[in-house]
């Protein structure tokens, strides 16, 4: 009678706890509250699918989760994305996206406020990157998304190039001042001509001056180069009217010195996305490079590459301007996760995106070379492990936080990737000397009066407004007398 009893109780206490979680019962022995469930994430590489896998046991042993990982091709992932999101629905539940297209995408997306108060949920904002924090979660005012991959550029040099001692006495015999790694673009170019073509490691090997990425893609690798110089002259992307600035004596200045430097670049660098450079540098065959930070990783990797404890790490090169060197290193242009608002499992896929999101958890995929995930919380700066990972870590990690304050964002406004894609194929065409630098950013600027028009010019005029105010904050103004007085 009394077991009868018990087992009654049983039953009873196992409907409340039904009616109180749903399918989600949490069963003695088994911390997995959302157990058989499975989302649907969309990201644009499969290496970034790889990122996810790393986090994928944890989350199933904490959670009893599944993600499944869909990938569409950068080339046609916003394309593609946009149109899914813009008929009312979506296949996915986890999102990432470029948070310069966020003005596209935030419409799309659920608010996490909400669902903070209402799952208990904790970000940790205070631990993320403030820079980071400005310019990549939100959306009319409200938060949207999460960080997933803070991309910057950095410089990288090879230091047995800058301290071999017949390299300092060449080089100061033929520009007049010491070797070292440069801090105007003015230095760059100059130490990229001296180094070209001979075997500057000691050897009789004839080597590059200088590595860059200058294919015209969805990624915008030619533009990405082109807009720190841009920047740096006193460049900016719209006057408040919308009139584009482009091709104005700083755009014109940082084309026409990328075309006179091209020569002292590897073949083929038109063709270059973001990996190549770095294997030339990681082989020791180019002597500098700044690029993406994910770079970082693989210099340090003993496996593939031979200056393992011999590169420095830096500030991208600025330009002296009255005396002080303006660095302006470019978001480039990073990823974010969201929820899709269309998505039926927003609760889970919250508590996904929570999850993957923690410090523990996004560290171990930032700190991994194979998901090219570059550090957006302050912890992953300053973790003991990732700052002894490997040989001048810390200084690594070093020049990544010495650059935040410096940063320019993408101009993120509606359409900022069609904006991005037509500048990108017009620098190229010059680099390749079937355009003047001139006529091709003249070229470029016209299309972007096309793209704005397209979109409503009020209408952008607004909003481009709000984000020429923060970068004014930021101290990013434009600057017309800046190009022709730059050093």
């Amino acid at each position: 009678m009394r077991r009868a009893a018990l087992l009654i109780v049983a039953v009873i206490v196992l409907v409340g706890l039904v009616a109180a979680f749903g399918s989600r019962v949490p069963l003695a022995g088994a911390a997995r509250p959302y157990e058989g469930q499975t989302i649907r994430a969309v990201v644009n590489a499969e290496y970034v699918k790889y990122s996810l896998s790393l986090i994928e046991k944890d989350l199933y042993d904490k959670l009893g989760v599944k993600i499944e990982t869909e990938v569409i091709p950068l080339d046609s992932f916003v394309a593609k994305t946009l149109l899914e999101f813009n008929s009312g629905s979506s296949p996915w539940d986890l999102v990432m996206f470029g948070p310069s297209n966020m003005p596209d995408y935030g419409r799309h997306f659920e608010p996490l406020e909400p669902w903070v108060e209402k799952l208990k949920l904790d970000f940790a904002m205070d631990d993320i990157v403030p820079v980071f924090a400005k310019v990549m979660l939100r959306y009319q005012g409200k938060l949207v998304s999460m960080p997933y991959d803070g991309d910057i550029h950095i410089m990288y040099w090879n230091k047995v190039a800058f301290d071999r001692a017949d390299n300092k006495k060449k080089f100061k015999a033929k520009y007049g001042y010491d070797l070292q790694p440069p801090k105007t673009w003015k230095q760059w170019d100059e130490a990229a001509e001296f180094f070209h073509g001979w075997g500057w490691d000691g050897t009789d090997k004839k080597l590059f001056g200088a590595g860059a990425s200058y294919k015209p893609s969805a990624s915008g690798f030619s533009y990405h180069w082109w807009r720190q110089r841009f920047f740096a002259y006193g460049g900016q992307y719209f006057d408040a009217n919308m009139k584009p600035l482009i091709n104005t004596a700083a755009g014109v200045r940082a084309l026409e010195e990328m075309v006179r430097t091209i020569q002292y670049y590897p073949p083929g660098v038109l063709l270059f996305e973001s990996e190549e450079p770095k294997t030339l540098l990681i082989k020791g065959e180019v002597p500098l490079l700044h690029s993406w930070t994910s770079t970082g990783k693989r210099v340090g990797n003993p496996a593939e590459s031979v200056i393992v404890g011999k590169a420095g790490f830096g500030l991208v090169p600025g330009a002296e301007i009255d005396g002080k060197v303006i660095h302006r290193p470019a978001i480039t242009p990073g990823r974010g996760m969201a929820v899709s608002k269309y998505s039926k499992k927003k609760e889970v896929t919250m508590k996904v995106l929570e999850f993957i999101s923690l410090p523990d958890q996004s560290l171990k995929i930032v700190m991994d070379a194979k998901t090219i995930m570059d550090p957006w919380r302050v912890s992953h700066l300053r973790s003991p492990i990732f700052r002894k990972a490997f040989p001048d870590a810390d200084k690594y990690l070093d020049a990544i936080e010495q650059s935040f304050p410096f940063l320019v964002p993408d101009p993120v406004i509606p359409a900022a990737d069609e904006y991005q894609r037509k500048l990108s194929f017009e620098i190229t065409e010059a680099l390749a000397k079937r355009k003047s630098p001139k006529e091709a950013l003249d070229t470029a600027a016209a299309e972007w009066d096309k793209v704005t028009d397209r979109r409503g010019r009020d209408k952008q005029k607004a909003q481009w407004g709000e984000k020429m105010a923060e970068m004014k904050a930021l101290g990013i103004e434009y600057h017309a007398d800046w190009a022709a007085k730059a050093k």
